[in-house]
């Protein structure tokens, strides 16, 4: 018996392991198996800049990673040399022990190559004009790495200087100055971006026609697509949401009772603002800030369950009019000539004299002849009950005969 209770017992905690590790895993975010290696290389181009007062040539970097050559990376270790063609690991913001990353992260963002390069130009005040697309970029690239250094490594740009021999021609240098100079007087803090997309909370409940939510994304960086089925997303404003961020809230509307769908899609598991550490010794070489986005999609999901608008059911009541009078309680009117009864006394024993003789339950004649004669409530009582105990005395001794008999 205990073997079989044991058993039992054994099968139900099985199960419940097993429905455990389905709720976890469908619950699980979208993330990526495993930290992404990656191989620094030279990216190939070289300007001349004031760094801290002083003439420095700068060179751009890049890295190989997720099977793409060439993806935009970017120092944040101003002092430590790179090292080119060795591993890299992907780390964490708190690993790396770089300060202000969360507001390198908005300069990646507005920055190259993730901001659009027309509007980073007009925000910076820096016009192209006459310049191919290549040399654009590569002037933005470096507006942006020295922007970078400002929050890691406290570095300045100066001012281009005809005093000081070597620098890149004015006009270059001028588009580099300025694109730092807006990304650096802007720059507030964001959060870091993940290797997961996830969504939180998964589930909401709101009265068809209000907001459920808010909905708070944490994924890469970049624009993540929200698509919604059943209902529609909007911002604490009421505006529409397509896309969202790393960081982003939303609510779901649904304009009759049931569920609306929310899907989101990101662009890149790796995204930019994801650090690199030198394999074995993160301080050995330079700590690197990814710049691109590579890697697959992510996809994470959530609902909203919109409920009618419940009528509240009146409770059931009698009204009683504020004119209506109480119901007068019964009485007898007693004439003044007659003579009031008496209430019930309580008999006192034979010989036992009392303070004040009990009142009789029988009226005295008015004309003083004798009482009128009759039993006395007490007599009754008494009476009733001697007759109840002799029959239940009776019907025992009865029964003990029968059983005699029959013995």
């Amino acid at each position: 018996m205990f073997g079989k209770r044991g058993r039992r017992l054994a099968q139900a905690a099985l199960a419940a392991v097993a429905g455990s590790a389905l709720l976890l895993g469908s619950a699980m975010p979208a993330a990526a198996d495993e930290k992404t290696t990656g191989i620094p290389t030279s990216g190939g181009d070289r300007v001349t800049l004031v760094i801290n007062g002083k003439r420095m040539p700068v060179s751009s970097l890049a890295i190989n990673l997720e099977g793409q050559r060439g993806v935009p990376v970017y120092c944040i270790d101003f002092h430590t040399p790179v090292a080119t063609g060795q591993p890299y690991d992907e780390g964490t913001w708190s690993e790396s022990e770089v300060k202000n990353l969360n507001k390198v992260q908005w300069v990646l963002t507005k920055g190259y190559p993730n901001g659009d390069a027309a509007k980073l130009l007009d925000a910076a005040g820096a016009s192209a004009n006459g310049l191919d697309t290549r040399t654009r970029d590569k002037l933005l690239y470096f507006g942006t790495q020295t922007a970078v250094w400002h929050f890691s490594d406290s570095v300045n740009l100066g001012d281009w200087s005809r005093d000081i021999r070597g620098l890149t021609e004015q006009r270059q240098y001028d588009v580099v100055k300025k694109v730092y100079d807006y990304l650096t007087k802007n720059a507030v803090g964001v959060p870091e971006p993940k290797g997961e997309l996830s969504v939180d909370p998964a589930n909401a409940t709101a009265i068809a026609g209000e907001k459920a939510g808010p909905f708070t994304v944490k994924g890469p960086a970049g624009e993540i697509k929200v698509t919604v089925t059943g209902g529609a997303a909007v911002d604490a404003n009421g505006n529409p949401v397509s896309v969202t961020t790393n960081g982003g809230q939303f609510w779901l509307t649904g304009t009759e009772a049931g569920k609306a769908a929310v899907s989101l899609t990101a662009e890149g598991a790796v995204s930019f603002g994801r650090v690199f550490l030198f394999r074995g010794n993160k301080d050995k070489h330079q700590k690197l800030i990814l710049g691109g986005t590579v890697g697959e999609k992510l996809n994470a999901g959530a609902e909203a369950t919109f409920t009618s608008v419940q009528q509240p059911t009146p409770s059931a009541s009698v009204s009683t009019p504020a004119e209506e009078q109480p119901s007068p309680s019964a009485s007898v009117s007693t004439p003044a000539e007659e003579e009031p009864t008496p209430s019930a006394s309580v008999s006192t024993p034979a010989g036992e004299e009392s303070e004040s003789p009990a009142p009789s339950t029988t009226p005295v004649a008015s004309n003083g002849d004798l009482p009128l004669t009759g039993s006395s409530t007490a007599v009754v009582i008494g009476g009733g009950v001697l007759l109840l105990v002799a029959g239940a005395v009776a019907l025992v001794m009865v029964r003990r005969r029968r059983v005699t008999f029959s013995s």
